[in-house]
C-alpha cells in the first residue's frame, strides 16, 4: 500500500474524530442553554407570587409597581403601577405604559390610589411646586394628571385631565376631552393649568390648598397667515 492512500485514511480519521468533538460541544452547550432557560421559567414562577399583590387575580400579568419616592416636602411616598409592552409593527424595542399612582403616607394603615382600576394609562403626571423663593427642597402642593384610555395612537385619544394633592386624598376633574397637558403652575397660592380640549387651549384655575376651582377661560390664538 503506498503512503498516500494511509495518510489520507488518517486525515479522514482526523477529520471525523474533530467533527464528533465540535458537534458534542455544540450539543453541550445548546443543552446548557436550554437548562438555563427551564431553569429561569421556573425561577421566574416561583418569585411572581412573592411579589406585591397590587391587582385582581385577573389582572395583567406584566403589572409591576415601581420603587417609591418621596415627594420633595411632604410626607407622602408614591410609586407608579406600570405595565411593560412589547413593541409592535416594525419597532424596535418596547415601552412601558403607566397604569396607575399609588400614594402611601407616613402614619396611615392604607395607601391611596389615582384611579379605581388599571384600565387606563397616566400620560402626563406633573408635580406642582409651591413658588417659595427660599425653600429647599421645593415642597409640592398638588399633582396634575392626565388620564387616557389604554389606546393607540395616545397622542390624539382625549382624557381626563385630573388634580389632586400630594396624599391623593382629594382628586377633582379639571375637563374630559382633554389632548395635551401643557403646564400646571403656580403662583400666589394659585394653580394655574394649560390644556388643549377641542382643538383650543384652556386655562383653568383652582385654590392651591382647598383645589376649588376658581375660573377657567378660552385662550384665542390668532390664525396663521
Amino acid at each position: 500500500m503506498s503512503r498516500s492512500p494511509r495518510v489520507f485514511r488518517y486525515l479522514w480519521r482526523v477529520n471525523a474524530v474533530l467533527i464528533f468533538v465540535a458537534a458534542g460541544t455544540v450539543t453541550l452547550g445548546a443543552g446548557a442553554l436550554l437548562i438555563d432557560y427551564l431553569r429561569s421559567l421556573v425561577t421566574t414562577k416561583e418569585e411572581a407570587p412573592s411579589g406585591l399583590l397590587v391587582a385582581g387575580p385577573h389582572a395583567d400579568p406584566g403589572l409591576f409597581l415601581t420603587q417609591a419616592t418621596l415627594l420633595p416636602g411632604t410626607r407622602v411616598m408614591r410609586a407608579s403601577l406600570m405595565v411593560d409592552r412589547a413593541a409592535s409593527g416594525f419597532s424596535s424595542g418596547g415601552h412601558s405604559d403607566t397604569r396607575n399612582l399609588l400614594f402611601v403616607e407616613t402614619g396611615d394603615k392604607t395607601a391611596r390610589w389615582l384611579l379605581p382600576d388599571n384600565q387606563h394609562v397616566i400620560e402626563d403626571t406633573t408635580d406642582i411646586v409651591a413658588d417659595e423663593e427660599d425653600a429647599k427642597p421645593k415642597r409640592i402642593v398638588a399633582v396634575a394628571a392626565l388620564v387616557k384610555p389604554s389606546v393607540d395612537p395616545r397622542d390624539v385619544a382625549k382624557g381626563r385631565l385630573l388634580l389632586c394633592d400630594p396624599a391623593g386624598r382629594r382628586i377633582v376633574e379639571v375637563a374630559e376631552g382633554v389632548r395635551r397637558l401643557h403646564v400646571a403652575s403656580l403662583l400666589n397660592g394659585e394653580v394655574s393649568l394649560l390644556y388643549e380640549r377641542d382643538r383650543h387651549l384652556r386655562v383653568a384655575r383652582f385654590d392651591a390648598v382647598s383645589l376649588a376651582k376658581r375660573g377657567e377661560e378660552q385662550v384665542d390664538v390668532p390664525q396663521l397667515r
